[in-house]
């Protein structure tokens, strides 16, 4: 679930662990302390302050250095366990290398939600992000985002899987799919660029025609492209950029907002599209821009039974009433 600050974030793992010694305790420095708490309660003020969601109980929390494994979850656990490892961090029966990662994910037999990130330390020996890099925060919060729509999108995610008996899938498999495509891509990139211009235009009114003429090329592309042994790619279309929005969403505002990142608007749009090199995350930012824009409260929508998708509140976006203009 990459973003365009997340080109590395539970993709492939550059491996900087080195050899623990058992007799070295696994406590946690002041610094990563500070940094990962501090990225949990800006995770919550988006979540609770910013899009009025009920507070909900963390899940398991997995983050690590080059030498220890720290564990926070559980019922009413309130510290951090920390252990020793030697290059693999183990994720209840599974392993990973000790690189630079992040993301969510849930285990299959129990269902417990959980969230692994490398501690800074990690991502600056591997020279991916510099020390007080606002954007590693950003990548936590993103990849965060994601335990809270794990059992929303459930039932969506089974309906398709049911209906189509697609196999295993991520946020960049349509992009594997239809990238050779020329045509494709061409629509793609402009109802992607319809959403940022939308976002970014002053009148509202002038917006929404924007918004609108996004729409109607995304259900054409759909229409177009999704039939027949394709068909299967309309729900995950829709899923995927429900997920990715949302992840890139939250880490905008966090970057923007004057008790975050305090970042200006621009800066911080900018700064997570990176090089806009991952469709979901570009397109999903600009959707949800646009969404938080026109529609009030859409997060208590997004996360309903059932949950309206990005495609269903960009729908309510452009058939809202504009605001009154303001008179001199």
């Amino acid at each position: 679930m990459r973003a365009g600050l997340l080109v590395i974030a539970g993709a492939a793992m550059w491996s900087i662990a080195a050899p623990s010694s058992a007799a070295e305790p696994c406590a946690m420095s002041g610094d990563e302390k500070i940094w990962v708490e501090g990225a949990l309660q800006a995770s919550d003020y988006i979540m609770q302050q910013r899009l009025h969601l009920p507070g909900e109980a963390h899940p398991t929390i997995v983050v690590f250095n080059n030498r220890c494994r720290f564990e926070l979850g559980g019922a009413g656990q309130t510290h951090w366990t920390g252990t020793p490892h030697s290059g693999k961090i183990d994720l209840f029966g599974q392993s990973i290398d000790a690189g630079v990662t992040s993301f969510s994910s849930d285990d299959d037999k129990t269902g417990r939600r959980f969230f692994v990130m490398a501690l800074p330390s990690v991502w600056e020996a591997a020279k991916v992000m510099a020390p007080g890099d606002k954007g590693l925060t950003a990548v936590f919060l993103h990849e965060f985002s994601h335990t809270r729509q794990m059992a929303t999108l459930a039932p969506v995610f089974a309906a398709a899987a049911a209906k189509y008996h697609a196999p295993d899938l991520n946020d960049d498999s349509l992009q594997e799919h239809f990238k050779a495509d020329p045509a494709y891509v061409a629509v793609y990139e402009k109802e992607s660029d319809l959403l940022y211009r939308a976002a970014a235009e002053p009148d509202d009114a002038k917006a929404q025609v924007l918004a609108r003429q996004a729409l109607e090329l995304i259900d054409a592309r759909q229409k177009r492209w999704f039939t027949g042994a394709d068909a299967m790619w309309k729900p995950y279309d829709d899923i995927f950029l429900t997920m990715e929005g949302f992840g890139q969403w939250n880490a905008y505002a966090w970057l923007s907002d004057p008790r975050g990142g305090a970042m200006t608007t621009d800066a911080a749009r900018e700064k997570m599209r990176g090089k806009g090199k991952w469709w979901t995350q570009e397109e999903g930012l600009g959707l949800f821009l646009v969404i938080d824009r026109f529609v009030p409260n859409w997060a208590s929508q997004a996360f309903g039974s059932p949950p309206e998708l990005g495609i269903d509140l960009l729908r309510e976006a452009v058939a809202a009433a504009p605001a009154p203009a303001t008179r001199p």
